[in-house]
């Protein structure tokens, strides 16, 4: 479950953001509020943006900004982030995105790990849908301790 990795404080919904950096720039703040990431962290992961474009926009609406573990990760730990109205990071092939994953990672096997947690949870567009219709922290971290049937 997603919920091992994150706290009320690395979670905001419903964020009335205009440009990528200000999600980036959220969802670090998110990190480092839930104690998972310092504040160089955050610089790392937009110059990881500037540098190498959306690549981390790794399905639709989905998006999951992260930098290299040296530049900043306490602990292994992920924030999520809503937006009122999708970004376009610009990646064509997933389009905006209005779920922001801040990833934060120990090291390559922590990195995969984390990765495939997210990809699990998120495999299913509902646990998607439904978490874009929560409107508090709390919804958020109640549905990603809720398993689907499937998941069991």
């Amino acid at each position: 479950m997603l919920s091992q990795f994150t706290n009320l404080k690395a979670i905001k919904v419903l964020a009335p953001l205009t440009t990528p950096e200000q999600a980036i720039r959220q969802a670090g703040a998110l990190l480092v509020s839930g104690g998972f990431a310092t504040p160089f962290y955050t610089q790392a992961m937009l110059t990881s943006f500037k540098a190498n474009g959306a690549y981390f926009v790794i399905a639709p609406g989905i998006a999951m900004p992260h930098a290299r573990p040296e530049n900043g990760v306490l602990v292994d730990g992920i924030s999520l982030l809503t937006l009122q109205t999708p970004l376009d990071f610009g990646n064509a092939a997933n389009g905006p995105a209005d779920l922001i994953i801040g990833l934060a990672a120990t090291g390559a096997d922590r990195h995969i790990q984390l990765i495939q947690a997210i990809a699990k949870a998120f495999s299913a567009r509902w646990r998607y849908r439904q978490l874009m219709s929560c409107t508090t922290s709390k919804q958020v971290l109640s549905l990603l301790e809720t398993d689907a049937p499937n998941e069991r």
